[in-house]
């Protein structure tokens, strides 16, 4: 497993991201440790879809932690996965 985690020069929001044979798991942290997971085909973790990406995960966060987050917070958390998609690109 190839594991890195996301530059989030102290904001709220971290996400690691590992490799799993053609899936790619990512996991989003908050800065009170609430973790949420989803795992995505290697070939969907494109720039199209990084809105998608970022709003399903939102939604996870969402689901299990009983919230609502605010827009401001959903716009960094697709912010850090496109950051993600460029840096797997420029690999």
């Amino acid at each position: 497993m190839n594991k890195m985690e996301s530059n989030n020069n102290g904001q709220e929001w971290t996400i690691e991201i590992s490799r799993e044979n053609d899936a790619i798991k990512l996991e989003l942290v908050n800065i009170n440790e609430n973790r949420i997971s989803k795992s995505i085909k290697n070939s969907d973790f494109i720039i199209e879809n990084v809105h998608d990406i970022g709003r399903s995960l939102e939604y996870e966060y969402n689901k299990k932690y009983n919230v609502i987050l605010e827009p401001y917070n959903i716009s960094r958390i697709i912010g850090l996965v496109n950051d993600l998609i460029i840096a797997k690109a420029n690999k």
